[in-house]
């Protein structure tokens, strides 16, 4: 498909800033890490009238992405690369009526090996929090590092420990942090664990492996990635000059979320 098919994606420019900052940010070394986007608006692709690929068997049924088109970055692509030229590293799939298979339709028709774990998060997002249409994973270093500490190894003691570190995280994060144990990389296994999670996280840490954002956008889970990882570089700091990090007590979180109406979101 032409470049100018893909360039008529508005999505494309949240692929190309998400991506700049990955590299930027060193969050997504070599090909680590993926990125994807549902679709809304299909007019201007029903109306190129293309010939699309072959159906290919999915894993898993996804019944409430069926019909639906999804932006996904390629496999083996670089956030470096994507964020200067976001068309190459691009494929649009389209998901059958059935929700039993999908097709290329068009841009880099190489999709992330991680697609199982995708469609399986994106049609838990579909049913439960339809307006994060985004799914940004990534392998920030001091996240992953939290992985090594046995007792932050939950979405309970990882939230409770580094949330608490600065004032305003638990605000942005009110649920916490979800917690995947280690699973084989790409597999169907990761996504299932992982859509269970972001019934009521944003934010997923897969043990030793990364973590995944959700988001309205690219760039909203991207934020939400920025408050998690800002919190570990505090911890990480104050380990390094040999002091215990305590944060705030739980009281003072229920105090703020009350003010700002979030408490209800508080586990």
């Amino acid at each position: 498909m032409t470049r100018n098919f893909m360039d008529s994606f508005p999505e494309l420019s949240d692929f190309k800033t998400a991506a700049h900052w990955l590299a930027l940010r060193g969050w997504s070394e070599a090909a680590g890490g993926n990125m994807s986007v549902r679709i809304d608006r299909t007019d201007h692709i029903k109306s190129k009238k293309m010939e699309m690929g072959d159906l290919l068997p999915l894993p898993l049924p996804v019944p409430k992405l069926a019909g639906k088109y999804l932006l996904f970055t390629a496999s083996g692509s670089r956030a470096r690369d994507t964020g200067t030229n976001p068309a190459q590293d691009i494929g649009v799939f389209r998901i059958s009526d059935d929700g039993k298979s999908y097709q290329y339709v068009g841009g880099n028709n190489n999709p992330t090996s991680e697609l199982p774990a995708h469609l399986a998060i994106h049609n838990a997002l579909e049913q439960h929090r339809p307006e994060d249409k985004a799914i940004l994973h990534t392998h920030p270093a001091k996240l992953i590092a939290l992985c090594h500490i046995d007792e932050l190894t939950s979405g309970p003691a990882v939230s409770d420990k580094i949330l608490s570190l600065q004032s305003e995280a638990r605000l942005i994060l009110p649920e916490g942090i979800g917690y995947v144990d280690h699973q084989l990389p790409g597999s169907l296994e990761l996504g299932l664990a992982s859509a269970a999670l972001v019934k009521n996280h944003h934010l997923v840490l897969w043990h030793l492996h990364g973590c995944l954002a959700t988001g309205e956008t690219l760039s909203s889970a991207f934020d939400k990635l920025e408050v998690f990882e800002k919190c570990a570089q505090i911890y990480w700091t104050l380990r390094h000059a040999n002091i215990e990090p305590k944060g705030m007590t739980k009281a003072q979180i229920k105090h703020t979320l009350k003010s700002f109406g979030r408490l209800d979101r508080y586990p």
